[in-house]
């Protein structure tokens, strides 16, 4: 996620994408704290404070840190009323009071790049680091999957950020400028997910009776179809004057996912129901896709793309 100007490796959009496909491939967990580290350093590397970037960039570029990300309270999960982060603001320093609702690896992270609320409605987004005072982590949340992400609830009390940490605003939306790939990361990962539900249905399917054959190789070209329109979309990334399907992408993403669980755990039969099995693991984080930064148009998607409905419910 670093440029190469900024010490980094400057990985094509394309290459990136795959790069977490193959890493959620191996494991979701591992993959849902990296995307996160990596939303934190592309909001470094897109804001507007070029010391600051000189100053961390090159450390982060060599792993020196690990960063999450505190902004779901201005996306997925604010739901009008009062701002659930507010700033207060005097040009010089920055103080944060509030929640972060959905913070990865929060624990362990070196810092938090997070956002809130001005009086005014503009926002600021922030390096907060995890030891400053005033900012509390709560234990993990008791996840259906996934607890090894460590995800949490962070809240803020009066949390000061000097200016030189300030990465972006004040401005009306700070999140309005992002790296290319942060559309199809989620898509990225599931699309992993859905390889290794897929290779896991291949294993058992020769086990099975012949007539369960044809449905594997319908989950299988499903897959294959979707994987294709995904990496289809991840080459238009790079072209500012093309228009990528992402949320198209995704609800179909959502939609394969939750077909291989079906599949997945009626081809293992009794046996996918046990915790032993690491097919009831599988479908328990396929439904994490359904929640995981999803917003209106790709939840409604989703549903039509399941129920068959129009996007009037009929």
């Amino acid at each position: 996620m670093v440029p190469a100007t900024l010490g980094g490796d400057g990985c094509a959009p394309g290459d990136l994408i795959q790069g977490y496909e193959a890493l959620a491939r191996g494991c979701l967990s591992t993959a849902l704290i990296f995307t996160q580290h990596d939303a934190a350093v592309d909001l470094i590397v897109s804001g507007s404070n070029d010391a600051f970037k000189q100053r961390h960039c090159p450390a982060l570029a060599r792993g020196e840190q690990l960063l999450t990300v505190g902004l779901s309270q201005l996306t997925t999960s604010h739901q009008g009323g009062d701002p659930a982060m507010t700033v207060g603001w005097d040009g010089k320093t920055a103080r944060f009071s509030g929640i972060m609702p959905w913070v990865t690896s929060a624990v362990k992270a070196d810092a938090i790049v997070t956002g809130g609320v001005l009086r005014d409605g503009q926002q600021i987004s922030a390096y907060v680091r995890t030891d400053a005072g005033g900012l509390r982590i709560d234990p993990p949340m008791e996840l259906a999957a996934m607890s090894a992400t460590m995800t949490t609830v962070v809240h803020c009390d009066d949390v000061a950020v000097d200016a030189c940490d300030i990465i972006r605003g004040p401005v009306p939306r700070v999140l309005s400028i992002r790296g290319t790939v942060r559309p199809m990361v989620v898509s990225a990962t599931g699309l992993g997910l859905a390889g290794t539900m897929i290779s896991m249905i291949e294993e058992i399917a020769p086990r099975r009776s012949p007539e369960f054959r044809p449905f594997a190789d319908a989950l299988s070209q499903r897959y294959q179809t979707v994987r294709r329109d995904l990496l289809a979309a991840a080459d238009l990334l790079g072209d500012p004057s093309a228009d990528a399907p992402t949320t198209t992408v995704r609800a179909a993403v959502n939609d394969l996912v939750m077909r291989l669980s079906v599949g997945l755990m009626t081809f293992a039969k009794g046996s996918g129901y046990l915790k032993s099995h690491p097919a009831q693991r599988l479908a328990r984080e396929a439904m994490f896709f359904l929640v995981w930064s999803t917003p209106d148009c790709v939840q409604l998607k989703t549903l039509q793309n399941n129920f068959g409905l129009g996007a009037d419910g009929a």
